[in-house]
């Protein structure tokens, strides 16, 4: 396609926005009801009124640990690309990502580009869906939906100025927007994505920061039961996504881990850490013992007297959930306290 046909396009899918009702950069005032003839309708009773739409709880989606290379983290198959002229990215900025059944406003770093095929390849909307699909998917996020946006939910987001901002991320309002977010320890990653008229396509990448996730605390007595019962006991230390580095709400479990070093002071015990399978069985190995290193190398800064205690990394080998879903994958990252054999007797 010719720059001068491109452009032309993208014109066209500014002013369908606007034809379907966007509006201009403030909304159109109401029809005055005298003008037509037609009697003015009362306001509807406050009982028969919408609720107000819930807001997304973006915990409901599972962590990712999947290893990313760098913003805007996705690539687009062989034989699609996306140039200077049709992309942007703005380092702080707002986008509405369609969730199924309203907008959620998300801030951050946002990348858009409009997808174009190479020369002498025919654009294959299927191709372009399925390969963006399967990289979001395989790096642990979600498809919240796929479908054609309802005109009267877009009204007042879609404004003329939104539409001229974001012209290269969109597409004509009659096709179907996929809404993917990959959710993280340490960032939330949104996509918007679509194609139009089997000619084009276009998506914008949103990296937001996330909130950490609540760790559960095990106290000092709960560890020692159950190390007791089984021999050992899952802990949860909430690391930044692909990395070693331990998040802050961690630091009360470990202070529990240190109390109960304290308390039995016979008690030795193996530090292993543990992943799901996503990502090479090396690179996975190298991240589990990193992290029970990490766990070891907090609890010495404590007072712990690390002596008593070895770091394992056992990569992937070990899981305890299915790794197909993402519950799954979640219950497989873990560090497990495990006692060195024979297990001592407590302390009185």
């Amino acid at each position: 396609m010719k720059q001068h046909a491109l452009s032309a396009t993208l014109a066209a899918m500014v002013m369908l926005f606007a034809m379907t009702g966007c509006g201009g950069g403030e909304p159109l005032p109401p029809e005055d009801p005298a003008a037509s003839g037609e009697p003015a309708e009362a306001d509807p009773p406050e009982a028969e009124q919408a609720p107000e739409e819930p807001a997304f709880d973006i915990a409901s989606v599972p962590l990712s640990d999947a290893p990313l290379g760098d913003f805007p983290y996705f690539t687009l198959p062989d034989g699609y690309v996306t140039n200077d002229k049709l992309s942007s990215t703005i380092e702080v900025g707002r986008f509405p990502f369609w969730v199924g059944d309203h907008y959620v406003a998300v801030q951050g770093r946002i990348h858009q580009a409009n997808i174009r095929v190479v020369e002498g390849k025919t654009f294959s909307a299927i191709e372009v869906e399925k390969s963006i699909r399967q990289m979001i998917v395989g790096a642990g996020g979600v498809e919240l939906t796929n479908m054609v946006i309802p005109a009267a939910a877009s009204a007042d987001v879609l404004t003329r100025e939104f539409t001229l901002d974001f012209s290269n991320g969109l597409c004509w309002p009659s096709e179907p927007v996929r809404t993917y977010v990959v959710h993280r320890t340490d960032k939330d990653i949104w996509v918007h994505a679509c194609t139009y008229g089997g000619i084009g396509g276009a998506w914008v990448i949103a990296e937001t920061a996330a909130d950490e996730p609540e760790a559960k605390v095990l106290a000092s007595d709960d560890l020692s039961a159950a190390i007791d019962d089984k021999g050992k006991v899952a802990v949860q230390i909430n690391f930044r996504s692909g990395s070693a580095e331990i998040l802050p709400g961690s630091q009360p479990q470990l202070v529990q881990i240190d109390a109960l070093l304290r308390e039995r002071p016979n008690l030795r015990l193996s530090v292993n850490g543990h992943t799901d399978n996503t990502g090479t069985a090396e690179r996975n190995q190298e991240l589990s013992t990193l992290r029970a290193e990490a766990v070891v190398a907090e609890l010495r800064a404590l007072g712990t007297d690390v002596s008593r205690l070895e770091a394992r990394g056992l990569g992937r080998a070990q899981p305890v959930a299915d790794n197909s879903t993402a519950e799954g994958r979640a219950s497989n990252r873990r560090v497990e306290l495990v006692s060195i054999a024979p297990v001592p007797d407590r302390q009185p």
